[in-house]
């Protein structure tokens, strides 16, 4: 296990997808206070994805998903992966509730 590799790039990612999603949302979502809502849920849910995807991946890449030799059936780490991802949202969901609180100072139609 390398800490750059496996540790520390993967939450710098983390805290980058945190900050870039909310802007990036921000162009396609309507001013306001649901746009608001719809910004904060779109991109904790690409974050959890992506975290999921991750830890997926690596988990397969160290055949650590095998049992007896065989990859268990599809839905046994459903929960495993899921509270992994909600273990993360230490490191990336207080810069993602920065990053949604700063959008009301780019609007220009709604006054907040």
């Amino acid at each position: 296990m390398n800490f750059t590799i496996d540790i520390a790039l993967p939450i710098a990612a983390l805290i980058f997808l945190a900050i870039a999603l909310p802007f990036l949302w921000a162009l396609v979502l309507p001013e306001g206070i649901p746009g608001l809502f719809a910004n904060f849920a779109l991109s904790a849910l690409v974050i959890s994805l992506a975290v999921f995807a991750y830890f997926l991946t690596w988990h397969t890449a160290r055949n650590e998903l095998l049992i007896d030799g065989l990859l268990a059936q599809p839905g046994a780490y459903w929960p495993f992966f899921l509270g992994w991802a909600g273990k993360t949202s230490l490191f990336w969901l207080p810069v993602l509730v920065l990053s949604v609180a700063a959008q009301p100072r780019r609007w220009k139609d709604v006054v907040w």
